[in-house]
């Protein structure tokens, strides 16, 4: 089967100031739903439906947003914008698995796992954004970001007037980046 479009369908837009890509999650997720089947409130049995799917969570940081940057010492401290959650969410639909179970599967179970599909989207964009994730990914974006920063800022004329500075990157989000921000905004 081959994939026809035309470019009508098609819609380009650009990421206004570009976009930095600092972290991704590579997950298996599942996703589960019960249907409790009853004939005049007597229970008559259920249909299970699972979904399982790989994802892919990527995060970044908008380039055009405000960053902060201070030189103490030989010392480079950045406070770099929030990270944030690439949307919606990158799954494999070659490796999606689903199946359904119960009594009631043969009638009622394609449609259970079609709904469970649809609603995978959703679901997905709301964990990218769980406080459990954005700390999972926090530490790799803190070290793409250092990187970033060595190799497109520092190499600023602006910044020569150290060599081969530690790099130090806080976030806008973390109470040492809320903190530093006034700070770093100051003249030394």
């Amino acid at each position: 089967m081959q994939a026809s479009q035309s470019t009508r369908d098609i819609v380009v837009m650009r990421s206004p100031g570009g976009l930095l890509e600092v972290s991704t999650i590579n997950a298996e997720e599942r996703f589960d739903s019960t249907t409790r089947h009853t004939v005049l409130g007597v229970p008559v049995g259920r249909t299970v439906a699972q979904v399982r799917v790989p994802a892919v969570y990527r995060y970044h940081i908008p380039l055009s947003k405000d960053w902060s940057f201070r030189v103490i010492g030989d010392t480079l401290i950045v406070v770099a914008p929030p990270v944030s959650p690439s949307l919606p969410v990158a799954i494999d639909t070659g490796r999606l698995e689903s199946f359904s179970s119960g009594l009631w599967s043969p009638i009622t179970g394609a449609d259970a796992v079609n709904a469970l599909q649809r609603s995978i989207t959703a679901k997905l964009g709301e964990k990218a954004s769980t406080a459990q994730l954005l700390l999972l990914q926090r530490e790799a974006s803190r070290q793409t970001v250092s990187e970033f920063v060595q190799k497109w800022v520092v190499e600023q004329p602006r910044w020569k007037i150290i060599s081969a500075p530690a790099v130090l990157v806080f976030f806008e989000d973390e109470p040492l980046g809320r903190k530093a921000i006034p700070l770093l905004r100051q003249e030394p």
